[in-house]
């Protein structure tokens, strides 16, 4: 290949594939065009091994692959939810106590991992932090005192947030611009879903089984879908500068992908400012201020509910642990749902249509004309407020209500 077509800059590795293969071949190969007839976005490649090429059944095991393990690592973790009581009453702790730890540690963990992702692959990542996950998920089951509860559940909070935050780049890797809303809509879907169907799970093995069963039972179906994964899940992290002994491009073959016989990325090791790049991206304004809202949509929308909902409804309305799972899954099932299955084609179809009247021009703006939305997230919180404000003469059906009404923007991720 001619030199100019290599890529990769020793200081600059970019996030995701889009960089590494929009220039891939560009000049030599044909150009091609999606269905409203304009090119591509990324270009592929010629080459059979390039992720843009495979064939759709491949590229779809890949996304249901990772959709599971989105809906599992944090399905795992929030199963125990509905047993925050149980698990307070044990070791003598507020429920405020016992539900904080995971969630500060999964926000740290991708920070940390995504530089490597960048330069050794997905797969590593997806592999190793689903493992710390097991390992936690299920030792956390025998720990006999708080402090090692509180031990287990930060190291699992760093793999599972480690493992889904590999998800929208390897959608980057597999699909082109033009179809990534439907894919990111399924991958947000499977994400935002396990923490709803969690409490659903949970609150009827911990009322039959014990807090400890909501460990052990998903930690080893974490532990099945590790084992199929070494086998059934290839690095989709692309570049064509992989030399063989005679200099020239070889093509890697699934078999190899799978025993990570791929090369990292051209550039050599993660540097101190691939660390440090999240935290300078905050500089520009439409980083920071879409990233602000989407945190108070993600926390009012959803998070909200899993910290309070179980101390709330057992002493408002007397709800026991089956019960609170059900109120604290059921409604953020449905409005996630109705929200993440109509936000990829709605706003893949924004997309195409900005790109109609602009001359095949593609922006990320021209999504944005989905946000009106977000104005659900007040509105589900203010019936749910009233509601329970109310509760004497209230039924817990208005609270549902408000609730189901959040989870709906969460489809704005896509952005």
């Amino acid at each position: 290949m001619d030199h100019k077509l290599e890529i990769g800059h020793e200081e600059d590795i970019p996030p995701s594939g889009d960089s590494i293969q929009q220039n891939i071949g560009f000049d030599k190969d044909p150009v091609q065009h999606d269905p409203q007839g304009f090119p591509v976005i990324p270009q592929p490649s010629s080459h059979k091994d390039d992720p843009l090429n495979w064939s759709p059944a491949l590229k779809l095991s890949v996304c249901l692959q990772i959709s599971w393990l989105a809906l599992l690592e944090p399905l795992a973790s929030a199963v125990v939810n509905p047993t925050f009581l149980l698990m307070g009453e044990n070791f003598d702790l507020s429920v405020k106590d016992v539900s904080y730890v995971w969630l500060v540690s999964a926000g740290i963990g991708p920070l940390i991992v995504i530089p490597f992702a960048n330069v050794y692959g997905r797969r590593p990542v997806y592999l190793l932090g689903n493992l710390l996950a097991v390992i936690t998920t299920i030792t956390a089951g025998y720990c006999n005192t708080w402090a090692g509860i509180m031990v287990t559940r930060a190291f699992n909070g760093f793999g599972s947030g480690s493992v889904i935050s590999m998800g929208a780049a390897t959608i980057c890797d597999l699909y082109f611009v033009h179809q990534r809303g439907v894919y990111l809509g399924i991958y947000t879907f499977a994400l935002t879903s396990g923490a709803h169907v969690a409490p659903l799970l949970g609150g009827f093995i911990g009322q039959s089984l014990g807090w400890r069963a909501c460990f052990y039972i998903p930690g080893y179906i974490q532990l099945a879908t590790f084992v199929l994964t070494i086998f059934c899940l290839p690095e989709t992290l692309y570049t064509t500068k992989y030399p063989s002994d005679s200099g020239h491009y070889e093509e890697q073959s699934y078999m190899q992908n799978i025993m990570f016989r791929r090369s990292k990325v051209p550039g050599g090791r993660p540097k101190i400012r691939d660390f440090t790049r999240p935290f300078e991206m905050l500089k520009f304004v439409a980083i920071s201020l879409t990233g602000t809202f989407y945190m108070v949509c993600f926390g009012y929308g959803g998070v909200i509910f899993a910290l309070t909902g179980a101390s709330l409804f057992n002493k408002l309305y007397g709800f026991n642990t089956a019960e609170t799972g059900l109120i604290l899954s059921l409604p953020l099932l449905i409005g996630g749902g109705l929200g993440e299955l109509s936000g990829g084609w709605v706003t893949d179809w924004l997309s195409n249509h900005h790109a109609k009247r602009h001359n095949g021009e593609r922006l990320p703006e021209a999504r944005l004309t989905a946000i009106w939305g977000a104005l659900l997230i007040p509105i589900g919180l203010t019936i749910e407020g009233i509601c329970l404000s109310h509760a004497k003469t209230t039924s817990w059906v208005g609270s549902a209500f408000g609730i189901v009404t959040d989870p709906k923007v969460q489809k704005y991720r896509q952005f």
